[in-house]
């Protein structure tokens, strides 16, 4: 039987939300789409189908769940989607990927991609069941926030289903909003936070996108044998790897690493030492996690070798929030000069209820610190405020700006951010390589973009070009959608082209030379989208930052301004 037979790749289906009209593309060996997935269809689309200088909460906007060539298979942690729309944040292209159940749910619908276009004139919900899709009527779940949206939609539709939903902050198109993911115990904890994306969601008045397990997978291998002969020990050795470190402590025990490299932000990028990081890092998440009968070593989505997840409880049992990751922690806790993990979780929580990105809010609560307008570690007032967005209160709103629009409004300089969007958790005057990243990378202050942060900080020394191979890998996992907890390297390279061959057949045959070419020029396809927009092909660090050492150590900025000058020349 021939791979066009057996319907080997996933249809990309178009929803024409003002005239309701529901297309699908067919993906076969002369469809021109049919070398993009992840990351690089949800860019490709972007690139050439949005006009660079359109509003990005207008009708021309598109919004695009694509997943990864390998999404949804066997393949180690293969259970991630991309989320892309030209971003109301950066206002260039953008690119957040999240886990969760939903994105393997839609590949075993023989879902490649979902193109959302046009714009609702009402609020609607996006069904997907046997591989079919429908509009139907959102209006009742419209004001709902996460925690009660996915309650209602699992109540309604049977606890296996998988959504994509947005809090009131998508409603409100604040520009800092994330797109929720039901993880795998049924919580929205799951946020492709970065980029103001569930703000383009909400200006399309969609509420939900949900997804229904078929009755059988409509998943289809070119060679299932031979995919498995390579999935399956690569598995093995990532679960091993893992058991004793991210499987125990997840993401938050990376922060003492951290903080002892002078990578910590603390007290809105000042310093990047916390006094008080013992306090908050992965040994303290676990204590906490133990002693009131949390779990640790969850799994992020189906096939994750590595789980790193976690849910946080507090004393009396109540769940506080799961997916308690590093950079929500030092952002709302170092930064903020705040050690109490129990009120940093809370935080979490209701950023997750209400649909804003921990990154972004963490930022902009650090400026209004460090502009005198909250006291640095009142905990209670940041809950108080982020709280305060449920009642739209005017003190609360603002944090709905994100932190570029927020410090200017209120007339502070030191603004933490590229391209408009806040940095993550890594000090850029210590962690060299993850700074070149920011200022480089199409999608502006993003460690996923490529996470290089233990490459041998603190000095400049070839650190353009680590950042550079990591840019390019990390392009490759995203649109294999394959977690970069693997690693973005050669080695998995070589892996996955292996595994892309046994699932769609031998046309999909590259060999890693022939996979690291094709992911530079989607990241040149980035670059061209956003200074057609007019954004820069190279950004730069704030002033301050440009200016000013760390408080406590000696290190600052200190790159050679002609060797990042020529950083784009040999993608060619």
């Amino acid at each position: 039987m021939s791979t066009e037979k057996k319907k080997i790749m996933p249809d990309i289906i178009r929803i024409k939300l003002n005239s309701k009209k529901i297309e699908r593309e067919v993906v076969n060996s002369e469809h021109s789409l049919k070398f993009y997935a992840g990351r690089a269809l949800s860019s490709k689309i972007i690139a050439d189908e949005v006009p660079p200088l359109s509003d990005p909460l207008g009708p021309e906007n598109k919004l695009i769940f694509a997943c990864g060539f390998l999404s949804g298979t066997t393949a180690p942690n293969s259970g991630r989607i991309s989320i892309g729309a030209k971003s109301p944040l950066t206002k260039g292209i953008k690119e957040s990927n999240v886990g969760g159940r939903t994105p393997a749910l839609l590949v075993r619908n023989n879902i490649r991609a979902l193109v959302l276009e046009e714009q609702s004139p009402d609020w609607v919900i996006i069904k997907v069941s046997e591989g079919n899709v429908e509009i139907l009527d959102g209006k009742k779940y419209t004001g709902l926030n996460n925690y009660e949206l996915t309650k209602n939609i699992l109540d309604e539709y049977g606890s296996r289903v998988g959504a994509f939903t947005i809090g009131t902050g998508g409603e409100l198109q604040f520009a800092n909003s994330s797109i929720a993911s039901i993880d795998m115990e049924g919580f929205p904890s799951r946020h492709a936070g970065r980029g103001g994306l569930g703000s383009v969601m909400g200006s399309k008045k969609v509420k939900a996108i949900i997804v229904i397990p078929p009755s059988k997978s409509l998943m289809e291998y070119a060679d299932q044998k031979g995919f498995k002969l390579v999935a399956s020990p690569w598995f093995k050795d990532l679960n091993l790897e893992n058991k004793e470190t991210k499987h125990v402590f997840g993401t938050p025990g990376c922060l003492l690493g951290m903080n002892e490299m002078h990578g910590l932000p603390t007290q809105n990028y000042r310093r990047g030492q916390f006094k008080d990081a013992d306090k908050i890092g992965g040994e303290a998440v676990h204590e906490l996690i133990l002693k009131n009968k949390g779990k640790y070593g969850l799994a992020c989505s189906p096939s994750c070798a590595i789980q790193c997840s976690n849910m946080i409880l507090d004393s009396e049992g109540n769940h506080i929030t799961s997916s308690f990751e590093y950079e929500t922690i030092g952002l709302l806790g170092s930064n903020l000069l705040i050690s109490d993990l129990e009120k940093i979780a809370m935080m979490d929580k209701l950023c997750d209820d209400f649909g804003i990105d921990t990154i972004e809010t963490g930022s902009a609560l650090g400026v209004l610190m460090d502009a005198g307008k909250i006291e640095w570690g009142d905990a209670d007032r940041c809950i108080e405020l982020i709280n305060g967005l449920k009642d739209k209160k005017p003190e609360s709103m603002d944090l709905g700006l994100g932190v570029y629009e927020l410090g200017m409004k209120i007339g502070h300089p030191r603004i933490p951010h590229v391209k408009h969007q806040a940095f993550p958790s890594y000090e850029p005057r210590s962690l060299k390589a993850p700074s070149i990243t920011f200022i480089t990378g199409p999608m502006g202050a993003d460690h996923t973009a490529g996470d290089v942060s233990g490459e041998n900080p603190n000095k400049s020394e070839g650190k353009v070009a680590i950042s550079k191979e990591k840019q390019i890998h990390t392009m490759i996992v995203d649109s294999f959608g394959i977690c970069y907890f693997v690693g973005a390297n050669v080695e998995n390279t070589a892996k996955m082209s292996k595994l892309v061959t046994a699932r769609y057949g031998e046309i999909w045959e590259k060999d890693t030379d022939g996979w690291i070419d094709w992911a530079k020029k989607c990241i040149l396809m980035e670059r061209d989208f956003n200074v057609a927009a007019g954004l820069a092909a190279t950004d730069t660090l704030p002033k301050f930052m440009l200016e000013e050492k760390l408080e406590e150590a000696p290190f600052r900025w200190d790159f050679d301004p002609e060797e990042i000058s020529h950083y784009w020349d040999d993608f060619k």
